[in-house]
């Protein structure tokens, strides 16, 4: 969300009720009877003057994402004793926040705040509705008059396979407790139907596109406290076991993750429409196929409408183009019904840059990668940058029997944008390493170092990063995508330059389930763009990334060593070529090249880490090392100076710490290539 007060009107405010970002740190301090009223105390008497020092031992000490429904739900203001207290006495649970916090976890008695936290989360939805459905001892309750057509409470359940056997999906709901029908008359039964169909569609799916093996397990009719406390339909599910590998297996992939919120999503939908009998519309998968040429001082957009060969209904109607002009944010997006749209009236020597969604009447698709342009102030042909960088992934997983799990050194796996869920490496690799208790839980156990971090993945937005460097050299640019360069229906005199991003892209491969190869860098395709592009006696050249050596063998494809030897003049030597991501120049470029540089090895909040760097070296005539990995002189980069030109690089351009860096090493490339 964008809230913005620039406008062309002076003299006028901007303001906002009710608007909530990120959540920040959970406030919500647990104690013994003794030590809350000396806290309200102290609170009521200081107010923010209250030292944090003093109420911070008595919280979690974790962002508020993190935190349990029942202290959400005090934290949105529900009602205690109806709503998020219903245990009167609890024992919460500090054991992993230290010392001092547990101090006092051995004076309380009673029941426990996890309790508390699975019964608050139906009595939420009682109080959603309010009175005659309120919660369940407070059935007149006012509440907020909210109508709800049916409740979901999503888990993932607990077991273990000695093998690579699937443990799947188990679903629960409830017609036994109280009445056989709710206060509206509807039969309880209807909680079987959503179950059933929401069961169906997801293990399908994910039979139909990952794991053949997926098992479907039972419909259990029980009295549990998320199955019965909401007065509509509802479904318990537990999709599958958080503690199986081969089931984690799937789950840390996050195609799988897409793919498996988009079924229960379909099942939900499916459920709404049965019961209302009205028909169903699923909503469109994402574009692609973006891409962009200048026409006329124009710009041309256009993309390509992705079908669900799972959905029929899933047809795009319409699509949504969204602007975001610099850094600010994107607007509110413009309507149109063709896959293409020609943008006038840009402003030279400003960065815009677009996504696409899709519509239809059952909503709107998850955005498009984004592109972005820049009108040369000159007039000049524009650097052309192709985003290859599309690879979203799990982290290395293996499994030889006796060991299995997942190998971060090896490859951390790329996130969709974000990964909120990381806890730390695996460091428990024994498949016989029993579960001792919370603290020695064998088999899977991992460091809990990473709790606290939101671990960067692919943001889809390389374009805009190389783009500024491009911009701070003194030139424009177009961009594509990876698809639309190989179609290949540009020219290749149209561009001064080409920068193709691969950024952590590599071939990968399924370990279980269906098999795949995704993501592979050198497809035939790809070798053929590349080959039309450097045909061009003025062709210039830049290809980057972490993996550009390593995709040669992964991809097992002769031709594709046999192109980079012959077509692109560097040879793959190692992978893991770099711990400290450091980079000098190296002496066979002094006279065209300076500085020393840096790339992203370790955490960082705003851009992936890079744990695999590749080491390539130059292959046949007039090809040089350009730049070495400073700690063991690896080859990082190689400059080609021959019937074209060329720099490729063994790590991801963006990944340079700073936008200074980049713009420094970005005016050198362009200078390089301007010199021929």
């Amino acid at each position: 969300m964008l809230l913005s007060s620039k406008s062309e009107t002076n003299g006028k405010f901007v303001s906002a009720d009710a608007v909530r970002f990120g959540g920040g740190m959970g406030n919500i301090a647990r104690g013994n009877d003794q030590q809350l009223a000396e806290l309200k105390k102290l609170r009521n008497k200081k107010g923010f003057d209250l030292d944090s020092s003093v109420w911070m031992p008595y919280v979690s000490q974790r962002a508020r994402y993190i935190e349990a429904a029942r202290y959400y739900l005090q934290y949105a203001g529900m009602p205690d004793s109806i709503v998020y207290s219903i245990n009167k006495d609890y024992k919460a649970d500090y054991s992993n926040r230290g010392k001092e916090a547990a101090k006092f976890q051995k004076r309380e008695n009673g029941k426990t705040d996890y309790k508390d936290d699975y019964m608050s989360r139906g009595e939420w939805v009682d109080y959603l509705i309010g009175a005659p459905n309120g919660p369940n001892k407070h059935v007149n309750a006012k509440g907020l008059g909210i109508p709800i057509d049916m409740a979901l409470a999503f888990h993932t359940d607990a077991g273990i396979t000695p093998d690579d056997s699937i443990i799947g999906t188990l679903a629960i709901y409830n017609t036994t407790r109280g009445e056989d029908h709710f206060v509206n008359g509807q039969s309880k039964w209807a909680s079987r139907d959503l179950t059933d169909i929401v069961q169906t569609q997801v293990v399908e799916d994910i039979q139909k596109l990952f794991e053949p093996k997926w098992t479907r397990r039972a419909m259990w009719n029980k009295q549990y406290s998320e199955a019965y406390r909401p007065k509509v339909p509802t479904m318990l599910s537990e999709m599958m076991s958080h503690q199986n590998f081969a089931d984690m297996y799937q789950a840390m992939d996050p195609r799988f993750k897409f793919h498996i919120s988009r079924a229960y999503y379909k099942g939900i939908l499916k459920f709404l429409s049965h019961q209302s009998g009205n028909d169903f519309v699923v909503q469109p998968l994402p574009v692609d196929h973006l891409g962009m040429k200048e026409q006329n001082g124009n710009l041309l957009l256009s993309w390509k409408a992705v079908e669900d060969p799972l959905e029929e209904t899933a047809s795009a109607k319409a699509y949504k183009i969204y602007t975001r002009k610099e850094d600010g944010g994107f607007d509110n997006g413009k309507l149109v019904s063709s896959p293409e749209i020609q943008l006038s009236d840009l402003e030279a020597g400003v960065i815009y840059s677009f996504k696409v969604t899709a519509l239809n009447e059952g909503g709107e698709s998850f955005p498009s990668e984004i592109l972005s342009y820049c009108k040369s102030k000159k007039g000049e042909k524009p650097i052309l940058i192709v985003n290859g960088f599309d690879r979203v992934a799990a982290p290395y997983g293996f499994d030889n029997g006796t060991q299995a799990g997942f190998l971060n050194s090896e490859d951390e796996g790329v996130a969709y944008k974000q990964n909120i869920g990381f806890v730390g490496d695996q460091y428990d690799f024994e498949r016989k390493s029993a579960w001792l208790d919370d603290d020695a839980p064998g088999f899977g156990a991992s460091y809990a170092d990473g709790e606290e971090k939101i671990i960067p993945g692919n943001c889809f937005d390389y374009p805009y990063v190389h783009g500024k460097a491009i911009r701070k050299a003194g030139f424009g640019f177009v961009s594509m995508s990876d698809e639309v360069f190989e179609e290949q229906n540009w020219n290749a005199e149209d561009y001064q330059a080409v920068d193709l991003i691969f950024g952590e892209e590599k071939t990968t491969k399924r370990m279980y389930g269906k098999e795949n190869k995704d993501f592979t860098i050198y497809t035939a395709s790809m070798q053929n763009a590349i080959r039309k592009y450097i045909s061009n006696s003025n062709a210039n050249l830049m290809i980057s990334g972490a993996y550009i050596g390593t995709d040669l063998e992964l991809c097992g494809d002769s031709l594709a060593i046999n192109f980079a030897e012959k077509e692109l003049h560097f040879k793959f030597r190692t992978n893991h070529a770099s711990k400290l991501g450091d980079l000098v120049i190296s002496k066979q470029v002094k006279n065209d090249f300076e500085g020393e540089y840096q790339f992203e090895t370790n955490y960082n909040a705003e851009i992936y880490k890079v744990e695999a760097p590749d080491a390539i070296e130059p292959a046949g005539k007039n090809a040089r090392v350009m730049m070495r990995y400073e700690k063991n002189a690896k080859s990082a980069a190689v400059l080609y100076d021959g019937d074209y030109r060329s720099v490729l690089f063994g790590f991801p351009f963006e990944s340079l710490k700073t936008d200074k860096e980049r713009a420094k090493l970005m005016k050198q490339i362009m200078k390089f290539f301007k010199s021929k």
